[in-house]
């Protein structure tokens, strides 16, 4: 939270954290039995000094974006149709899938995840905590188009392995984690993982640099920015997930480039402990070469 804090000030961070170098960030202390913990920091107050005016609680959804993978197609197919009888009927109609209505259904209500099956309620979420990113993403970025490929590859490299030491509390004393933001007493999820997701995150590696990458779009969803791309000739498939505050910019000239046999991406890597390509995240297109 420190590291942000710096950063939202000055475009930067130093390594080693002090009480110089803390931005008056406070962990309040818990109650028994509680495993919350909650951070408080003091309003930002709107300054040209200031290298971005957003809270920090935008800069923790800008990471996550990049860190953590979009729900797939397999896990929305996982979700029955016959669970669109449970939603409300302002809620029926709209090419939205299912998935899609339940976490909007569980926007609107704060208690509808409670009348689902066990085993989707998380999906749902996950899926809602997807979706207020989405929100934020969209709402600041002007702001956030202020953080160049420089800036970004430090804070992602820096934030990538802080957010999989946060998921170590999922491996025995918990069951779900869920990072919220809450202004005026209303309170919303900015990031949800269960056990798998943070078994996922605990074992990636986030490359520092970007890379362009050739490859083959067989797989888009242009809502959420989830895809599939085949790169090393063909030989292998990847999915990847574009964050959400730049895939309004990036869809179509993504569709546009997929009627051609190859999409010309650059992207971070994200690799298994034995180095393995598990994802990847694009973060802009490149023409392709002709040659």
């Amino acid at each position: 939270m420190v590291k942000l804090a710096q950063f939202r000030q000055t475009g930067r961070f130093v390594k080693k954290i002090t009480n110089k170098s803390n931005f008056n960030i406070l962990l309040k202390s818990q109650t028994d039995g509680s495993f919350n913990i909650n951070v408080e920091e003091p309003e930002q107050e709107a300054s040209k000094d200031n290298f971005i005016d957003i809270s920090i609680a935008d800069l923790i959804a800008y990471v996550s974006e990049r860190v953590i993978e979009k729900i797939d197609e397999g896990a929305r197919a996982s979700v029955p149709g016959s669970l669109a009888s449970l939603l409300p009927t302002s809620a029926l109609g709209g090419d939205e899938s299912v998935l899609d209505k339940l976490a909007q259904a569980a926007i609107a209500d704060d208690n509808f995840v409670a009348t689902l099956p066990w085993q989707v309620q998380d999906l749902v979420k996950r899926r809602v905590s997807e979706f207020y990113r989405e929100q934020r993403m969209l709402e600041k970025k002007d702001a956030l188009a202020k953080i160049d490929f420089a800036r970004s590859q430090k804070l992602i490299a820096m934030s990538a392995p802080l957010l999989s030491d946060m998921a170590t509390a999922l491996r025995r004393s918990a069951d779900t984690l869920e990072v919220t933001s809450s202004k005026s007493g209303t309170s919303r999820p900015l990031l949800f993982l269960d056990q798998d997701m943070a078994q996922e995150i605990e074992t990636a590696i986030v490359d520092d640099e970007i890379t362009p990458i050739l490859g083959d779009i067989t797989q888009f969803n242009k809502d959420n920015g989830w895809g599939k791309l085949k790169i090393e000739d063909g030989t292998k498939t990847v999915s990847f997930s574009i964050p959400s505050d730049i895939l309004p910019t990036m869809k179509q000239i993504l569709i546009d480039n997929m009627k051609r046999d190859l999409v010309y991406l650059q992207v971070y890597f994200v690799r298994d402990r034995s180095g393995e390509i598990v994802r990847m995240i694009p973060v802009g297109i490149i023409p392709t070469p002709t040659r």
